[in-house]
């Protein structure tokens, strides 16, 4: 079970809150060191106060989150404890639903600026990384690599795009006599290499910053602000992946605001969210610490969508996450709904 000091959520005041689990299959599966995926699974969440709606998503990935979509679902329904990525959502709706009441964009209301953010698509390891690119027009790649799946893949990339910012994310399954794989792509000029390492090997993450130019990035080792402060004092890393869908909004930005002084950066980034998930990664990334993000399309990825019409999340018009989810139209993905745990409203 998890702490409840850090997954209690109380909201107080009039409030309506209403979920629904949506699967949601994708194009093409996604395949990573710790599984494959072909469908997303996630509860998004709506918080109500008088004419105003917030929301939020909870996505949790398997292998990668320490819970699972019924833990979310169940957690939400009950109130109480709230599984980690349930209490992220949450938080998620809370920060939409105040950027709202106070009239402005979701961005402006985190202490962000509105900036083009470059976009940057991930790569799974059975897909070819050159037709995805070039399928996407994405300005960044973020390659999924595994020992055996990996300087090949990055050389293919850079042959093809020299000038393209290439990043690779291993998601720990790396040991440290592995490292010459990692120092030949460091030496094809990848600009990240992301938890190479296990998450709880801070040790090797620090001897390698030693041992490479590109910045090391740490992302399943930061799941709250406890173990970015452990990071940053072992020497670990250069950048911390921030996702509000793994540690909520509140902690995201304080994540930041601790990078930031000790002379750190930040890489925002998300679980393979809905259009609502995306948004709070793009706020986190229009933060004056952010320096590489996984901004992207929903529809690169998934097969639906949970918006009737686009939207711009960096405009000064819109306000909140700056668009309205819109249930007849992912009524097609839902698997149950339900109103939310009436204890989470005490």
């Amino acid at each position: 079970m998890w702490p409840a000091a850090r997954y209690r959520c109380v909201y107080a005041g009039e409030m309506k809150g209403r979920m629904w689990e949506l699967s949601i299959p994708l194009h093409s599966p996604f395949v990573t060191s710790t599984g494959r995926v072909t469908e997303r699974r996630v509860v998004v969440i709506s918080i109500s106060d008088r004419s105003l709606t917030g929301w939020g998503e909870a996505a949790p990935y398997p292998g990668v989150t320490p819970d699972s979509i019924d833990d979310a679902w169940r957690t939400l329904e009950r109130g109480s404890v709230l599984s980690p990525t349930a209490a992220a959502a949450l938080d998620e709706a809370t920060a939409d639903l105040t950027a709202r009441r106070d009239g402005k964009p979701l961005w402006e209301s985190l202490g962000g600026t509105a900036r083009s953010i470059p976009t940057s698509v991930a790569v799974g390891l059975d897909e070819d990384p050159v037709e995805r690119i070039s399928a996407t027009g994405a300005e960044g790649v973020k390659l999924k690599i595994m020992p055996g799946s990996d300087i090949a893949r990055v050389s293919t990339v850079r042959s093809q795009f020299p000038d393209l910012l290439i990043g690779v994310d291993a998601n720990g399954s790396y040991n440290w006599n592995d490292r010459g794989s990692l120092l030949a792509m460091d030496g094809m000029g990848v600009e990240y290499i992301e938890q190479p390492f296990p998450a709880d090997d801070l040790a090797s993450h620090s001897r390698l910053r030693d041992e490479v130019v590109a910045s090391v990035a740490l992302d399943e080792s930061i799941d709250s602000e406890a173990a970015a402060i452990r990071a940053i004092e072992a020497g670990a890393c250069d950048l911390l992946v921030v996702k509000p869908a793994r540690v909520g909004m509140k902690a995201a930005r304080v994540i930041h605001d601790v990078a930031l002084a000790a002379g750190l950066r930040i890489k925002a980034s998300g679980l393979l969210e809905t259009e609502i998930g995306r948004a709070f990664t793009h706020g986190i990334a229009t933060l004056p610490g952010a320096i590489f993000s996984d901004v992207a399309e929903a529809s690169w990825y998934l097969d639906g969508t949970i918006v009737s019409v686009g939207y711009d999340s960096t405009s000064t018009a819109a306000m909140g996450i700056g668009f309205e989810p819109n249930p007849a139209v992912f009524a097609r993905y839902v698997v149950r709904a339900s109103d939310l745990g009436s204890r989470i409203w005490d």
